[in-house]
């Protein structure tokens, strides 16, 4: 039995249909709803060479501190096109770039980053990868070499097939990821740090990518910044762990319908780390969702300081009751929800089992393999769509500091639910 499929019958007695769901009070404290939405806006194409190739450079969702400063550099250079610019270029139905016969890209770390000479840039420093979270495309099945470029902090990727990397046929080495309802193809993401040949320096390191076609001329280009954290902090990051490495972003549901419940749906999980020095993987057990339905019904009134949080709290459970109460649980962060306007919006869902909420646990549970590496912990979420059609974005934030109600937002990712 999958992971899928035993989360699944442990939680489906509890969690019933959507409108049943719909209808939890006070008795049933442990199913926590919150809904979510965010209008995509579409960007009008613009030539190629005016484009920025890179969209944004983020920490890599395996490791705690992959962007904190004089620690080993871990992170995800996220690549974008005119026509599907920032996230929307993670929506499987987008197909990703490839490289022509005699091709090549070019990843250039132009500064902030320290390079360990005795680490060679190779399969073993960088991973293409065809969407998040890691869905990765390896040189053995994708056909690629890696080498180092025209500086030691160049990495070259150059097809290794007479045919070259068709974008179309790079998709996820993972077998199980083939079971997604659409799979993903193309190289969308470029992550850095599996082997960590770099160490990060300074304030802030600088990335530039370059796609070249068989003539040698320059296809696409881009570059961009990522700011270097002083100190480690937690951190909330997408994992595909559960299920063999399936994809659970921008899913496809119907009105009504359960992410994580309905046939060919995933819960949306997380992978949590603590406040980790060095190379620490300590996860935050005990984590859950209070949606701003469920907080109404306890009439808790919400600090000011928090308000943002529109889609309600995430709380970490301190009595070790196997409940959450925002009046004596830690309030670590929140959901903040958006999406089209007059919208019948819907919730996420705390699983639950046993008349409990199904908390989050060390990864280990899960996965025996990924308990020392990426370790930390996994929390999963149930989405139940609204009546409305229309594209809903959840984004979860843990506070920066999760004892200070008042810090701000911290680490934060955000899911994309399309309902149909």
């Amino acid at each position: 039995m999958t992971y899928i499929a035993s989360l699944v019958s442990s939680f489906a007695n509890e969690l019933g249909l959507a409108r049943s769901v719909a209808r939890s009070t006070k008795a049933h404290r442990n199913l926590f709803l919150a809904f979510t939405a965010l209008c995509i806006l579409v960007s009008a194409p613009i030539p190629a060479h005016a484009f920025n190739l890179v969209s944004k450079i983020t920490s890599a969702p395996v490791f705690a501190n992959g962007t904190v400063r004089d620690i080993r550099t871990g992170i995800n250079i996220f690549l974008q096109r005119s026509d599907a610019p920032n996230d929307q270029f993670l929506d499987p139905a987008v197909i990703g770039y490839g490289l022509k016969p005699a091709g090549r890209m070019e990843i250039e770390l132009v500064s902030g980053f320290e390079r360990d000479p005795k680490i060679p840039l190779d399969p073993t420093t960088i991973l293409l990868v065809a969407g998040t979270p890691q869905q990765a495309i390896t040189s053995r099945l994708a056909g690629y070499t890696v080498t180092q470029g025209k500086n030691p902090n160049t990495f070259v990727i150059t097809p290794s097939k007479p045919e070259g990397m068709p974008p179309k046929t790079l998709t996820a080495a993972a077998p199980a990821a083939q079971q997604d309802p659409i799979p993903q193809k193309g190289i969308k993401i470029i992550h850095i740090g599996r082997n960590m040949a770099f160490t990060n320096r300074g304030k802030a390191g600088k990335i530039a990518v370059r796609i070249f076609d068989e003539t040698g001329s320059l296809e696409a280009q881009g570059n961009s910044t990522i700011d270097f954290l002083p100190t480690p902090r937690p951190q909330v990051f997408p994992t595909n762990i559960p299920d063999g490495k399936r994809n659970r972003n921008w899913q496809r549901v119907k009105a009504g319908e359960v992410a994580g419940v309905s046939p060919n749906t995933l819960p949306l999980s997380f992978l949590l780390f603590d406040r980790n020095e060095d190379y620490g993987n300590k996860g935050l057990d005990g984590v859950g969702v209070l949606s701003k339905h469920h907080i109404e019904e306890l009439e808790f009134d919400v600090p000011a300081s928090l308000s943002r949080f529109n889609g309600g709290l995430l709380l970490m459970d301190k009595n070790g009751d196997g409940l959450l109460d925002p009046a004596t649980d830690a309030i670590i962060g929140g959901i903040k929800e958006h999406g089209p306007l007059n919208a019948s919006s819907g919730y996420v869902v705390s699983p639950a089992r046993n008349n409990q909420p199904y908390l989050s646990r060390p990864t280990g549970l899960i996965d025996p393999k990924a308990a020392k590496r990426p370790g930390g912990s996994i929390l999963d979420v149930f989405y139940v769509a609204g009546e409305a059609p229309g594209t809903f974005r959840l984004t979860f934030s843990l506070l920066e500091d999760l004892d200070d109600p008042g810090s701000g937002d911290g680490s934060s990712y955000t899911y994309t639910i399309l309902v149909e």
